[in-house]
């Protein structure tokens, strides 16, 4: 207990997206929905952590500073916050999907050609999170996150081994496959909420979604790493007007 108030005070942020993900998922899903994804998302990430800093499978290998994390809570050597946060990561990654891909998002429960285009976006999407929050992390030295970790083998990607992208693609489509399928096995018990009907609800997610890019953007750009916050915002905007096609696309066309 008294490591994870104390991972609660030094991470706020964490637990801050954390709790936005259960206020939007208990708007989209119903509760043992809402749970499955918290449990299985922090299991299998725990679980791909674990296996890279002792075997260095997905992400490459890297190790933990502990010395760096007095006190916090750790979970056989990983720490808590971190894995985490591919709870609320992964669902900003999916509902992002969903959001792009309307008609594979109707046909989830019905159609397998549409669950595993999601479940691959989903995983994509969340990926490119990690693509923007990597690199930044990488630096918590010269920020409030703290040097935490350090990779065995510098990487190509602003220190970044492109191994640990290829990790989060699979540790995610892992995340969000297993609970796709089991929404599919379970339809009666794992069913979504009824929709709400308010305008705003849809824009909720993508906001979602970029809030967390945005908060390591600022991150970076107080840092002075300009060159990472140009290639960050390069890929955001690449996504942003992605989403805007796409609800373009979507919206019905008047008559003339």
């Amino acid at each position: 207990m008294d490591g994870l108030i104390v991972s609660l005070i030094k991470r706020p942020y964490v637990f801050i997206f954390l709790l936005s993900y259960l206020s939007l998922a208990l708007i989209k899903w119903r509760l043992p929905r809402v749970l499955l994804w918290l449990i299985t998302g922090y299991a299998i990430a725990w679980l791909s952590e674990f296996s890279s800093i002792h075997n260095g499978f997905p992400y490459g290998e890297y190790h933990y500073i502990y010395n760096n994390m007095p006190g916090e809570l750790m979970v056989f050597g990983v720490p808590f916050f971190d894995s985490l946060s591919y709870v609320f990561l992964c669902f900003a990654g999916f509902t992002m999907a969903t959001t792009l891909f309307q008609n594979d998002a109707k046909q989830l429960n019905t159609s397998i050609k549409s669950m595993i285009r999601l479940i691959f976006w989903g995983a994509f999407l969340t990926t490119a999170i990690d693509i923007i929050v990597d690199p930044v992390a990488k630096q918590g030295g010269r920020w409030f996150l703290g040097e935490i970790y350090y990779y065995a083998v510098d990487g190509a990607y602003f220190h970044v081994p492109l191994s640990n992208f290829g990790g989060w693609l699979l540790t995610t489509f892992c995340i969000i496959g297993i609970n796709a399928i089991l929404w599919r096995l379970f339809p009666r018990f794992l069913k979504e909420r009824s929709p709400f009907t308010l305008p705003i609800i849809p824009y909720l997610y993508p906001l979602f979604y970029f809030s967390i890019i945005l908060f390591n953007i600022a991150i970076t750009i107080y840092i002075a790493e300009y060159t990472m916050a140009c290639a960050s915002i390069c890929i955001t905007l690449a996504i942003a007007m992605t989403w805007f096609l796409s609800r373009k696309l979507s919206l019905p066309q008047k008559n003339c």
